[in-house]
C-alpha cells in the first residue's frame, strides 16, 4: 500500500491506488476468464473446446492473453517482491512474485524453446505443459484482493474525514473599522474577531469577548445541556450557538482546533500497531522463509520420485507450496482491522486512542458510563407532573409550557413537548425575557 499523509485534510483527493489496481483488476480479469477456458478445454464439455487442446495456436494464445496480466497487472507485485527480498524484509509479496514468476518463466520457455526440455518434463504425447492460467489467475486474485483492502481503507479515511467536516466552511470576520465579511475558514487568523449569529457553528476555537449564549457542546462533552457563554469563556469549534449572538476572538485555526487535534487522533490510532501485530510480523519473518524452504523440497521430492512427467509436475507443485502457503491474511488481517474498527467507530462517534487500546478491549466485561446522552437520547424529556395540593396537574403543565415557550433551553423544550403531547391548548405570552442562569 502507498503511504498516506500524516495529516487528515477535509478535502477528499483522489485515490490513485485503488483507481489503479482497480482498472488492473478488471483488465485482467477481461483476459484471464478466456484464458482460463481456453487451459481448460480438454476439461470442459463440447467437442469443439476439447478440439482446442493440443492444438499449435493454443500456447500462442495463452501466452498472448497472460503477459499483459503477469507483467502488467502483476507488476506492482514484482516491485513489492523485489523490495522485500533486498531489505531481506520477507512478506507475502515476496512468495507471489516468486509462485507467479517461476509459473510464468517455466511456460514461456516450453512455449519458445520446447527443444531444451528433456523427457522427465513431457507428457506421455512429447508435450510440454504450460501453466500460463495459473500465473494469471493467481495475479487477477490478488488484485482483487488489493482492491477490496484498498476500498475498506478509502471507506475508513471517509469517516474520518467526515468529522473535519463537521466544522463550518466560512466564517464572518469583523474588521478594526467594524465592517464584516464573510470568508473562507483557511483565511481566519488567531486574533481576528469573529461574530456567530444564532444557530450557526463556532468556526474555530477562541474566547468570548461580546455577548451572551448557550451553547452546544454535546459534542465535545457528552452533556445535553448547552452551556452558558459570557465574555471570557472558552468556546470550541464547530459547537453550535444556540439563541444569542457571540463576537470571540480566535485563539486556536486549522489543525491546532481540538476537532482536528480529535481527526488527527483517530488517524493516528488507525495507523498504530497493536502488539498482536508485533507478534504477526515475528511469525512471518520466519514463515516466509519456511515456506520457501518447503517449495524447494518438494520441487526435489516430485523430480526424484514423482510420475512422469516428473520434472513440471516438481515445477507446478514448488509454485502451489509457495502460493498455497501465502501469508495474506497473516499480513493483512491485523491492520486492516485496526484501520476499519478505528473508521467505524469514529462513524458512530467513539474514538480510540491507539490500537493498543482496541486491542485490549476485547479484555473488558464491564462498562461503566458517566455522561448522559453517551446511552440515552441525549436530551431531557417529561415524566410526569407532580402538582401541589389544590392544583390541576394539566393545568400546571400548560401554564409552565406557555412560559417556556420562547425559551431555547432544554428543560424548556421537554416541558412544551409534553404539553403538546397531551394536546393542551398553549397561551399566548407577552413582555417575555429570559435570564441566564435563573429562568423565565
Amino acid at each position: 500500500m502507498a503511504l498516506e499523509p500524516r495529516r487528515v485534510q477535509a478535502a477528499e483527493d483522489e485515490n490513485v491506488e485503488l483507481t489503479s489496481m482497480q482498472r488492473r483488476f478488471w483488465v485482467c480479469l477481461v483476459l484471464t476468464m478466456p484464458l482460463l477456458v481456453l487451459a481448460m478445454s480438454g476439461l470442459l464439455p463440447g467437442t469443439w473446446l476439447q478440439g482446442l487442446r493440443g492444438n499449435t495456436a493454443e500456447g500462442w494464445a495463452e501466452f498472448a492473453l497472460a503477459s499483459p496480466v503477469v507483467l502488467w497487472g502483476g507488476w506492482p507485485f514484482f516491485m513489492k517482491g523485489w523490495r522485500s527480498v533486498s531489505s531481506w524484509n520477507l512478506n507475502m509479496f515476496t512468495l507471489i512474485a516468486l509462485g507467479v514468476g517461476v509459473a510464468y518463466a517455466y511456460s514461456a520457455f516450453a512455449l519458445f524453446f520446447p527443444a531444451i526440455f528433456p523427457a522427465t518434463f513431457r507428457d506421455p504425447s512429447g508435450k510440454v505443459d504450460m501453466y500460463f492460467e495459473a500465473a494469471a489467475v493467481i495475479v487477477t486474485l490478488v488484485l482483487l484482493g488489493q482492491v477490496l483492502e484498498l476500498r475498506a481503507r478509502s471507506h475508513t479515511n471517509a469517516a474520518i474525514r467526515a468529522l473535519l467536516g463537521l466544522a463550518p466552511k466560512m466564517a464572518r470576520r469583523v474588521a478594526q473599522d467594524g465592517s464584516e465579511a464573510d470568508v473562507a475558514l483557511d483565511q481566519v487568523q488567531v486574533g481576528d474577531h469573529l461574530r456567530v449569529r444564532p444557530g450557526e457553528k463556532i468556526p474555530v476555537d477562541g474566547v468570548v469577548i461580546v455577548g451572551t449564549s448557550a451553547v452546544d457542546e454535546s459534542m465535545i462533552t457528552g452533556e445535553p445541556i448547552p452551556a452558558e457563554k459570557t465574555p471570557g469563556d472558552k468556546v470550541v469549534g464547530a459547537t453550535v450557538n444556540g439563541r444569542g449572538a457571540l463576537i470571540i476572538e480566535a485563539r486556536r485555526i486549522g489543525a491546532d482546533t481540538l476537532l482536528a487535534q480529535i481527526v488527527q487522533m483517530v488517524s493516528d490510532a488507525s495507523r498504530s500497531r497493536a502488539p498482536i501485530q508485533k507478534l504477526a510480523d515475528v511469525a512471518a519473518a520466519y514463515f516466509v522463509p519456511t515456506v520457501v524452504a518447503v517449495a524447494i523440497v518438494t520441487f526435489i521430492v516430485w523430480a526424484l520420485f514423482g510420475p512422469p512427467p516428473a520434472m513440471a509436475f516438481a515445477v507446478i507443485n514448488a509454485v502451489a507450496v509457495l502460493i498455497i502457503a501465502c501469508p495474506c491474511a497473516l499480513g493483512l488481517a491485523t491492520p486492516m482491522s485496526i484501520m476499519v474498527a478505528s473508521g467505524k467507530g469514529a462513524a458512530v462517534g467513539v474514538l480510540f486512542k491507539n490500537a493498543e487500546a482496541i486491542e485490549t478491549l476485547r479484555q473488558v466485561d464491564t462498562l461503566v458510563v458517566d455522561k448522559t446522552g453517551t446511552l440515552t437520547e441525549g436530551r431531557p424529556r417529561l415524566q410526569d407532573v407532580v402538582p401541589a395540593q389544590g392544583f390541576d396537574g394539566d393545568g400546571v403543565l400548560r401554564l409552565a409550557a406557555s412560559l417556556e415557550r420562547g425559551s431555547e433551553h432544554p428543560l424548556a423544550a421537554a416541558i412544551v413537548e409534553g404539553a403538546q403531547a397531551k394536546g393542551l391548548a398553549l397561551e399566548e405570552t407577552g413582555d417575555f425575557l429570559a435570564i441566564a442562569g435563573k429562568g423565565v
